[in-house]
């Protein structure tokens, strides 16, 4: 039985146990680093399984370098798995702390969703540190990535440009696309007028609505501007973040309070209703110098539950809708291309023929296991 040792920063998220979950499925005999805390997420003993375990250390930007080396040397895995960035600090750390241990024979991966330049920052920070991260970017990347090329043993790239950019770095490091898994049972179709008096939506309207972080790069002030170029069609907003009080601003500016919605993040249960209640979901996100989407889980969401949906041309949107019958993409940088693609999607419908569930195993959490799992075994 092959033992794993995973690190994750984020690995008391929900979603995160559901993989866990699946590699113990699997036959793994796994482990899995975590930090005491991490934002809202806090370690405590109720959390552990009896499927996988859990060591939980102190955590700022990294892990604790001491009690990350002592971590390993206690779980003596044989594979081991750091789920971050190639140019992360954590890896930097496992693969030393690997490398005092057990020299190579121990092989380590990391998981990459990087699709833009390695000089620059994988996220935008609208914050005093965005300073400090630029520098750090500057001088320490190209010293941690001249270290990982010779120590690292494959990287599961999350995207095509990924896949790329590792391999500009080095032909000799292995890659593999690999889609990140998204617990597909979760969502599924749902009566749609149901779920709007559920959420006390209108009944009689295109509804059209974007989920996840609100900042300006998501594109959402043309997907407010196309609602009010739109009769009959309102507007839904679920989540938080910097941009919205913009929005707000700009609903009011454009005189379409009244069709326009805003809600915070929504638990999961009753995601699969906003979904559900949607004519249309759409991914509006532009492609800067610190943003191009790397995946878009939530279009992965969408089509479980059998929506239409509308994405623009940024990053991986394209590639992951790439096949769905009821999808249409817009000139990310076009407000008149996003209005006329909202207006024709209603053109487009789910063949009976067309299999969902067969098209979605690609983004499911068993596939990203049992290919990480093949990965795995065929680089060492």
């Amino acid at each position: 039985m092959m033992k794993l040792l995973i690190i994750y920063h984020s690995g008391l998220a929900d979603d995160s146990k559901y993989i866990f979950r699946e590699y113990a499925k699997q036959g793994v005999d796994l482990t899995v680093i975590v930090p005491k805390k991490n934002g809202s997420l806090v370690y405590s003993e109720s959390q552990n399984e009896k499927s996988f375990r859990y060591i939980a250390l102190k955590f700022k930007a990294s892990f604790n370098i001491f009690e990350l080396f002592f971590a390993i040397k206690k779980v003596k895995p044989d594979v081991i798995h750091v789920i971050d960035e190639y140019t992360s600090l954590s890896l930097f750390e496992a693969i030393l702390c690997r490398n005092l241990l057990y020299g190579k024979k121990v092989p380590i991966f990391s998981l990459s969703f990087q699709n833009l330049p390695l000089n620059n920052p994988p996220l935008v920070f609208n914050s005093p540190i965005a300073f400090l991260r630029r520098i750090f970017h500057k001088i320490l990347i190209p010293i941690m990535i001249n270290y990982h090329r010779g120590n690292l043993s494959g990287v599961i790239c999350g995207n095509k440009d990924a896949i790329k950019i590792i391999s500009e770095l080095s032909n000799k490091i292995p890659t593999k696309l690999i889609y990140w898994g998204v617990n597909i049972s979760s969502f599924s179709p749902k009566n749609k007028l149901d779920c709007r008096a559920k959420l006390k939506l209108p009944q009689n309207t295109r509804l059209i609505g974007y989920f996840g972080k609100i900042y300006k790069e998501k594109g959402l002030e043309r997907l407010v501007r196309a609602t009010s170029q739109l009769s009959n069609t309102n507007l839904v907003l679920v989540g938080n973040g910097d941009y919205r009080k913009d929005l707000e601003n700009l609903v009011d500016e454009l005189g379409i309070k009244e069709r326009v919605y805003f809600y915070d993040f929504a638990k999961l249960n009753d995601l699969v209703d906003y979904y559900n209640a949607l004519d249309t979901y759409i991914l509006p996100t532009y492609t800067t110098k610190d943003v191009k989407e790397q995946y878009g889980r939530v279009l992965v969401e969408a089509m479980a539950c059998r929506v239409s949906v509308v994405g623009s041309t940024c990053g991986e949107i394209k590639e992951i809708l790439k096949g769905y019958p009821a999808h249409f993409i817009f000139d990310e940088y076009s407000l008149s291309d996003l209005v006329d693609k909202i207006k024709k999607i209603e053109t487009l419908k789910l063949p009976e023929e067309f299999n969902v569930n067969e098209f979605l195993k690609k983004f499911s959490v068993e596939n990203f296991v049992s290919e990480s799992i093949k990965f795995y075994k065929n680089v060492t």
